[in-house]
């Protein structure tokens, strides 16, 4: 019997190679469900050639361009939540920043497969997705290349044997450069990846770092690790994905191409290696593979979101929140790409301390406070007033 996948934010990235890998093993798994925020006109193509049962836009105002019937296209968040509450086996989370955390609690509560690539569920929310997983006995499986590579390489070893695990980085765009460099740059400059395509706000993300730092707390959530057991090397040529270090000192690396096709048929095959003949990694043709630490002085993003895990769950709410309205006003050019991380460290300083959340309604208040404190310092700017630190 065919697997039946829900995909949310089927129109961005990793959306659209779930359904480049749905189309390759199209003997075991059937398209569900489709939603998306935007792009309504890719949305209709998917529509036409994988024949969903439901599809759901967030915008009612789109309902009469969506070439689909009327009894089966839902809207907004709560035909979201009905989508996934359905008779779907696996949802497959793509959707960007934080409109994604309420689909995966929804995915939980429903006692579905979570294949999961929207980094800011756990960022915001990891303790209590973590109590979710417990209490449905739900199941959680990272689509990030990172957190696949080490969710695979931690299955072969016993949990008394792990020391550290390392989360590698491209290094994104400006690799190598200085501050002074950064003070220039432009958002199409920044939205240039060298090795992976994504969507906009990963992309920027990546630029600055703090997609690593994401990727931290994310790791921190999903092995239960404390932050000092989590590390990060800078490794431009993205091959290795992640390394688990043992008690003895050995350390054990997953490879792979830079492809997310792969950890995305991992994650819908619920952990079953497929093969996968575009994707196959010749060694011979690199030469040589390089790894140093991130410059936490020039990117300090990471180093944010370091402090933020100390910090607790309040401040991780903060980080994310700050982060998404900083990013959007920089791809806006309201703000210089080193304003973002300035901003950003401000909003920390005066968010509410809180140190755990156990609540989805806190969450949602420190989130829409860390918003508006990020707002109000960039109108500031805009007015003529200093970021610098």
């Amino acid at each position: 019997m065919k697997k039946r996948i829900v995909i949310l934010g089927s129109t961005g990235s990793i959306g659209r190679s779930t359904l480049e890998v749905i189309e390759r093993q199209k003997e075991d798994f059937e398209v569900f469900g489709l939603a998306c925020k935007g792009n309504i006109e890719l949305l209709n193509e998917q529509i036409e050639k994988f024949k969903p049962k439901y599809v759901c836009i967030f915008d009612p105002k789109d309902r009469d361009r969506v070439n689909f019937d009327r009894k089966r296209l839902l809207t907004e968040t709560k035909g979201l939540e009905e989508m996934i509450g359905m008779e779907g086996d696996i949802v497959v989370n793509a959707l960007p920043g934080s409109v994604g955390l309420e689909p995966t609690l929804y995915s939980l509560r429903a006692g579905k497969i979570l294949a999961l690539a929207n980094k800011e569920s756990l960022v915001m929310a990891g303790r209590v997705v973590s109590k979710l997983l417990k209490k449905h006995n739900g199941r959680l499986i990272p689509i990030d290349s990172e957190h696949s590579a080490l969710f695979q390489v931690m299955k072969k070893i016993r949990r008394s044997e792990l020391s550290k695990i390392t989360i590698t980085a491209s290094g994104g765009p400006f690799r190598g450069k200085k501050k002074k460099f950064l003070e220039e740059v432009r958002p199409e400059e920044a939205l240039t990846h060298p090795t992976w395509k994504m969507g906009k706000k990963v992309t920027l993300d990546s630029a600055t770092l703090m997609n690593k730092g994401l990727e931290v707390i994310e790791a921190r959530w999903l092995f239960n690790l404390d932050p000092e057991r989590i590390k990060v090397l800078v490794h431009p040529e993205s091959i290795i994905h992640g390394m688990v270090e043992c008690t003895d000192g050995s350390i054990f690396a997953y490879m792979a191409h830079p492809d997310m096709k792969i950890p995305i048929s991992y994650a819908i095959n619920e952990g079953r290696i497929r093969e996968m003949p575009s994707t196959v990694l010749n060694l011979d043709s690199i030469g040589s593979l390089t790894f140093y630490p991130p410059d936490l002085d020039t990117f300090p993003s990471l180093r944010l979101a370091f402090e933020a895990l100390k910090a607790g769950d309040g401040a991780l709410i903060t980080l994310n929140a700050s982060n998404e309205v900083a990013s959007e006003a920089f791809i806006e050019n309201r703000i210089r790409f080193t304003d973002i991380p300035v901003i950003i460290e401000k909003t920390l300083e005066k968010h509410p301390f809180q140190p755990v959340v156990e609540d989805i309604e806190t969450t949602w208040e420190i989130h829409r406070w860390a918003k508006d404190y990020t707002e109000g310092q960039i109108m500031g700017k805009i007015k003529g007033k200093s970021l610098s630190v």
